[in-house]
Protein backbone atom coordinates (compact mmCIF):
# COMPACT_ATOMS: atom_id res chain seq x y z
CA UNK A 1 0.00 0.00 0.00
CA UNK A 2 1.73 3.57 -0.74
CA UNK A 3 1.98 6.18 1.76
CA UNK A 4 -0.56 8.63 2.53
CA UNK A 5 0.39 12.01 0.92
CA UNK A 6 2.62 14.14 3.35
CA UNK A 7 3.74 10.66 4.89
CA UNK A 8 7.44 9.15 3.70
CA UNK A 9 8.76 6.09 3.13
CA UNK A 10 12.18 5.07 4.27
CA UNK A 11 14.46 2.63 5.79
CA UNK A 12 14.96 3.24 9.81
CA UNK A 13 18.30 2.60 11.65
CA UNK A 14 19.85 4.07 15.00
CA UNK A 15 18.80 2.78 18.45
CA UNK A 16 15.36 4.09 20.51
CA UNK A 17 15.07 3.58 24.24
CA UNK A 18 17.79 0.55 23.83
CA UNK A 19 15.85 -0.88 21.12
CA UNK A 20 17.58 -1.67 17.68
CA UNK A 21 16.01 -0.01 14.92
CA UNK A 22 16.59 -1.73 11.12
CA UNK A 23 12.83 -1.52 9.75
CA UNK A 24 10.98 -0.12 6.68
CA UNK A 25 8.87 2.95 8.42
CA UNK A 26 6.78 5.84 7.07
CA UNK A 27 7.66 9.37 8.72
CA UNK A 28 5.27 12.15 8.71
CA UNK A 29 6.51 16.01 9.38
CA UNK A 30 3.91 17.30 11.54
CA UNK A 31 2.57 18.87 14.63
CA UNK A 32 6.19 19.90 15.15
CA UNK A 33 7.34 16.61 15.62
CA UNK A 34 8.59 13.74 13.37
CA UNK A 35 6.36 10.42 13.82
CA UNK A 36 7.97 7.66 12.37
CA UNK A 37 5.51 4.18 12.31
CA UNK A 38 7.77 0.50 11.86
CA UNK A 39 7.62 -2.74 12.57
CA UNK A 40 4.89 -4.19 10.88
CA UNK A 41 4.15 -7.66 12.23
CA UNK A 42 4.29 -5.43 15.88
CA UNK A 43 3.33 -1.84 14.79
CA UNK A 44 4.89 0.20 16.87
CA UNK A 45 5.02 4.65 16.23
CA UNK A 46 8.05 6.90 17.77
CA UNK A 47 7.50 10.56 18.12
CA UNK A 48 10.57 12.49 18.12
CA UNK A 49 9.90 16.44 18.87
CA UNK A 50 11.60 19.03 16.43
CA UNK A 51 12.72 20.67 19.80
CA UNK A 52 14.42 17.24 20.97
CA UNK A 53 16.82 18.07 17.86
CA UNK A 54 20.34 19.64 17.64
CA UNK A 55 20.80 19.00 14.37
CA UNK A 56 20.03 17.06 11.25
CA UNK A 57 22.76 16.19 8.56
CA UNK A 58 22.22 15.17 5.01
CA UNK A 59 24.69 12.69 3.26
CA UNK A 60 25.42 9.73 1.24
CA UNK A 61 21.16 9.60 0.47
CA UNK A 62 20.69 9.24 4.38
CA UNK A 63 19.15 11.79 7.32
CA UNK A 64 21.21 11.65 10.36
CA UNK A 65 18.45 13.08 13.09
CA UNK A 66 20.81 14.40 15.83
CA UNK A 67 19.13 14.48 19.54
CA UNK A 68 19.53 16.09 22.70
CA UNK A 69 20.59 12.70 24.48
CA UNK A 70 23.59 12.06 21.86
CA UNK A 71 21.69 8.98 20.29
CA UNK A 72 21.35 9.51 16.40
CA UNK A 73 18.12 8.36 14.18
CA UNK A 74 18.66 7.57 10.10
CA UNK A 75 16.88 7.46 7.60
CA UNK A 76 17.47 6.29 4.09
CA UNK A 77 16.21 4.89 0.75
CA UNK A 78 14.05 7.47 -0.39
CA UNK A 79 14.34 10.75 -2.49
CA UNK A 80 12.80 13.14 -0.89
CA UNK A 81 14.98 12.71 2.45
CA UNK A 82 17.12 16.28 1.61
CA UNK A 83 13.59 18.19 0.77
CA UNK A 84 13.03 16.61 4.51
CA UNK A 85 15.80 17.97 5.78
CA UNK A 86 14.78 21.84 4.31
CA UNK A 87 11.61 21.56 6.10
CA UNK A 88 12.50 20.22 9.53
CA UNK A 89 15.02 23.51 9.06
CA UNK A 90 12.11 25.60 8.23
CA UNK A 91 10.12 24.02 11.43
CA UNK A 92 13.04 24.06 14.16
CA UNK A 93 14.46 27.70 12.93
CA UNK A 94 10.84 29.50 13.00
CA UNK A 95 12.55 33.24 14.27
CA UNK A 96 11.26 34.01 18.31
CA UNK A 97 9.78 37.09 18.53
CA UNK A 98 11.94 39.70 20.58
CA UNK A 99 10.15 42.66 21.11
CA UNK A 100 7.48 41.74 23.23
CA UNK A 101 8.97 42.29 26.10
CA UNK A 102 10.87 45.58 25.95
CA UNK A 103 9.89 48.62 27.95
CA UNK A 104 11.16 51.31 25.71
CA UNK A 105 10.47 49.73 21.99
CA UNK A 106 6.88 50.26 22.83
CA UNK A 107 6.17 53.23 25.26
CA UNK A 108 4.66 56.51 23.62
CA UNK A 109 6.25 57.77 26.33
CA UNK A 110 9.86 56.99 24.57
CA UNK A 111 9.68 58.01 21.40
CA UNK A 112 10.10 61.79 21.07
CA UNK A 113 9.81 62.79 17.68
CA UNK A 114 11.11 60.39 14.96
CA UNK A 115 14.21 59.65 17.15
CA UNK A 116 12.74 56.39 18.48
CA UNK A 117 12.43 54.86 15.69
CA UNK A 118 15.53 55.91 13.57
CA UNK A 119 17.31 54.17 16.72
CA UNK A 120 15.84 51.30 15.86
CA UNK A 121 15.22 51.09 12.41
CA UNK A 122 18.19 48.55 11.43
CA UNK A 123 17.18 46.01 13.95
CA UNK A 124 13.67 45.90 12.64
CA UNK A 125 14.96 46.06 9.50
CA UNK A 126 16.86 42.79 10.14
CA UNK A 127 14.01 40.77 12.42
CA UNK A 128 11.76 41.42 9.19
CA UNK A 129 14.40 39.77 6.65
CA UNK A 130 14.88 37.02 9.48
CA UNK A 131 11.08 36.28 10.25
CA UNK A 132 10.46 36.46 6.52
CA UNK A 133 12.92 33.56 5.96
CA UNK A 134 13.26 29.92 7.17
CA UNK A 135 16.77 29.06 6.51
CA UNK A 136 19.88 29.65 9.42
CA UNK A 137 21.91 31.63 7.09
CA UNK A 138 19.70 33.86 5.56
CA UNK A 139 18.77 34.78 8.99
CA UNK A 140 22.20 34.99 10.19
CA UNK A 141 23.24 37.41 7.43
CA UNK A 142 20.22 39.84 8.41
CA UNK A 143 21.82 40.31 11.90
CA UNK A 144 25.24 41.67 10.61
CA UNK A 145 27.02 43.28 13.14
CA UNK A 146 28.87 45.59 11.78
CA UNK A 147 26.21 47.11 9.89
CA UNK A 148 24.21 47.86 13.39
CA UNK A 149 26.96 48.81 15.08
CA UNK A 150 27.45 51.56 11.74
CA UNK A 151 23.82 52.43 12.08
CA UNK A 152 24.27 53.37 15.44
CA UNK A 153 26.90 55.63 15.56
CA UNK A 154 25.22 57.47 12.01
CA UNK A 155 22.61 58.04 14.16
CA UNK A 156 24.35 59.17 16.99
CA UNK A 157 26.56 61.28 14.92
CA UNK A 158 22.91 63.02 13.24
CA UNK A 159 21.47 63.69 16.12
CA UNK A 160 24.62 65.97 17.47
CA UNK A 161 24.11 67.67 14.27
CA UNK A 162 20.54 67.97 14.68
CA UNK A 163 20.93 69.65 18.24
CA UNK A 164 24.24 72.08 18.05
CA UNK A 165 25.82 74.12 16.30
CA UNK A 166 28.95 74.08 18.41
CA UNK A 167 31.14 71.32 17.55
CA UNK A 168 31.99 70.56 21.33
CA UNK A 169 28.56 70.35 21.74
CA UNK A 170 27.86 67.80 19.15
CA UNK A 171 30.97 65.78 20.26
CA UNK A 172 30.36 66.18 23.78
CA UNK A 173 26.55 64.42 23.21
CA UNK A 174 27.73 61.56 20.41
CA UNK A 175 30.46 60.79 23.68
CA UNK A 176 27.45 60.72 26.11
CA UNK A 177 24.90 58.59 23.95
CA UNK A 178 27.89 56.24 23.18
CA UNK A 179 28.98 55.32 26.76
CA UNK A 180 25.15 55.15 27.30
CA UNK A 181 25.24 52.77 24.28
CA UNK A 182 27.90 51.02 25.85
CA UNK A 183 25.95 47.33 26.45
CA UNK A 184 23.97 47.24 23.21
CA UNK A 185 27.88 47.39 21.70
CA UNK A 186 29.02 44.64 23.62
CA UNK A 187 25.93 43.00 22.79
CA UNK A 188 26.66 43.10 19.11
CA UNK A 189 29.78 42.21 19.51
CA UNK A 190 28.32 38.59 21.37
CA UNK A 191 26.01 37.99 18.69
CA UNK A 192 28.47 38.64 16.04
CA UNK A 193 30.84 36.02 17.89
CA UNK A 194 27.58 33.48 18.11
CA UNK A 195 26.59 34.08 14.50
CA UNK A 196 30.69 32.76 13.22
CA UNK A 197 29.89 30.46 15.39
CA UNK A 198 26.79 29.29 14.11
CA UNK A 199 28.19 29.85 10.29
CA UNK A 200 30.85 27.25 10.76
CA UNK A 201 28.81 24.93 12.64
CA UNK A 202 28.79 21.32 11.27
CA UNK A 203 24.87 20.26 10.75
CA UNK A 204 24.79 18.03 13.57
CA UNK A 205 24.72 20.61 15.62
CA UNK A 206 23.25 23.49 13.62
CA UNK A 207 19.59 23.63 15.36
CA UNK A 208 21.61 24.01 19.17
CA UNK A 209 23.77 26.81 18.18
CA UNK A 210 20.89 28.46 16.32
CA UNK A 211 19.11 28.68 19.22
CA UNK A 212 22.22 29.73 21.03
CA UNK A 213 22.08 33.03 18.23
CA UNK A 214 18.77 33.86 18.61
CA UNK A 215 19.21 34.04 22.61
CA UNK A 216 22.20 36.67 21.44
CA UNK A 217 19.86 38.20 19.60
CA UNK A 218 17.58 38.95 22.20
CA UNK A 219 19.90 39.79 24.27
CA UNK A 220 21.46 42.85 21.75
CA UNK A 221 17.26 43.85 21.64
CA UNK A 222 17.05 44.43 25.03
CA UNK A 223 20.60 46.13 24.99
CA UNK A 224 19.22 48.56 22.23
CA UNK A 225 16.01 49.13 24.26
CA UNK A 226 17.91 49.60 27.66
CA UNK A 227 20.19 52.22 25.78
CA UNK A 228 17.08 54.08 24.61
CA UNK A 229 15.66 54.38 27.48
CA UNK A 230 18.42 55.69 28.89
CA UNK A 231 19.21 58.35 25.85
CA UNK A 232 15.86 59.66 25.53
CA UNK A 233 16.23 62.31 28.50
CA UNK A 234 19.84 63.34 27.03
CA UNK A 235 17.66 63.77 23.67
CA UNK A 236 15.09 65.56 25.43
CA UNK A 237 17.99 68.26 27.30
CA UNK A 238 18.61 70.99 25.00
CA UNK A 239 21.56 72.06 27.49
CA UNK A 240 23.98 69.83 25.73
CA UNK A 241 27.39 69.33 27.50
CA UNK A 242 26.39 71.53 30.43
CA UNK A 243 23.40 69.18 31.55
CA UNK A 244 25.77 66.01 31.39
CA UNK A 245 27.59 66.22 34.52
CA UNK A 246 24.12 66.71 36.20
CA UNK A 247 22.66 63.93 34.34
CA UNK A 248 25.41 61.71 35.06
CA UNK A 249 24.55 62.70 38.33
CA UNK A 250 21.21 61.32 38.11
CA UNK A 251 22.49 58.42 36.90
CA UNK A 252 24.52 57.61 39.73
CA UNK A 253 21.96 57.94 42.16
CA UNK A 254 19.40 55.67 40.56
CA UNK A 255 21.97 52.74 40.41
CA UNK A 256 22.92 53.74 43.77
CA UNK A 257 18.68 53.20 44.67
CA UNK A 258 18.75 50.33 42.68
Amino acid sequence: MPPAEGVLAARLHGSWHDRSLDYDAAVELRNGALRIAFDESKPTKIRIPVDDLTGAAYANDSLLLHRRDGSIVTLSGSPHLEGLRHRLEAEVCTFPAQTLSLRGFGSESSAPGSDHDRWFECLLTSRRVAEETRTVETQRRAFDGERLRRHADVTREAWGKERFERAPDRRALVAELEELGARYAAALEQMESAGGMLRQTPASAQFANWRTWTEQVRVAFRAADDAWMAMVPVLADSRGAQGSMWRKLIRGERRGRS
